[in-house]
């Protein structure tokens, strides 16, 4: 999203948050990408804020764990030359001084980026995991007033799932490990195993899982081929 400072009354943004995703970021705002630019994310699930700007250059972390599953409610608000943090309704963020008039600015637009960078992670102060799994509800951004612009890619954002259940989230290129010997006594040759996965929404293309041992590579893979984002139902081997 796209607004214009000049007609910005309105300098707070709301919304509801669901995940079970310890890490990620929850939306990022610059002018100027450079000199001028703010996140919002999880680490460790709780709330982290990264700011870079003439007046501030800081990260900080506070506020309880929103990986649990429970819809929250997060609102991020400037007064003055404050920024303020609630959770809950609860304020858990106070941070002075770190803003100056918006009048000042020499860029006139700013740019608002849900569950997503325009930049590298290691550009960040402190980097993270950008991707999160995770659902929005009930949003309010700025002043509506003063949009100038929305991306056409809000209006394919899928639906958040009523029920949700934890899972375990694997950055690209991430593995687990299993030691056979911790197999439960005996085991011989053959051996089989079974696994159940839930898929329910899948877009792209790319390798979701490969078997191996550090000795051999991957003996069994599965591939995932989809252009057109189809609803997968669980399937297990």
């Amino acid at each position: 999203m796209t607004f214009d400072f000049t007609k910005i009354r309105k300098t707070s943004s709301s919304f509801e948050l669901q995940t079970w995703d310890p890490e990620g970021v929850i939306f990022y705002g610059d002018t100027d990408p450079q000199e001028d630019w703010f996140m919002l994310g999880l680490r460790d699930g709780r709330p982290e804020i990264q700011m870079h700007n003439r007046l501030a250059q800081l990260t900080v972390g506070a506020g309880p764990r929103l990986d649990d599953g429970r819809w929250h409610q997060v609102e991020v608000k400037v007064l003055g030359d404050s920024l303020l943090l609630s959770v809950d309704g609860e304020e858990v963020l106070c941070l002075r001084q770190v803003y100056g008039p918006l009048a000042i600015t020499s860029q006139s637009f700013m740019r608002i980026i849900l569950g997503g960078l325009p930049l590298a992670p290691f550009s960040l102060r402190l980097p993270l995991v950008p991707a999160l799994d995770g659902c929005l509800r009930r949003d309010s951004w700025l002043d509506q007033q003063a949009q100038a612009s929305v991306s056409t890619l809000s209006s394919s954002l899928r639906s958040c799932s009523v029920e949700s259940q934890p899972g375990t989230f694997f950055p690209p290129g991430a593995r687990a490990e299993f030691s056979l010997r911790d197999l439960p006594q005996p085991h011989a040759e053959p051996w089989a195993f079974s696994l159940d996965l839930g898929l329910q929404l899948a877009a792209g293309s790319g390798r979701l899982l490969a078997l191996g041992s550090p000795e051999n590579p991957p003996w069994l893979s599965l591939q995932l081929q989809d252009q057109e984002r189809q609803l997968w139902p669980p399937f297990a081997w």
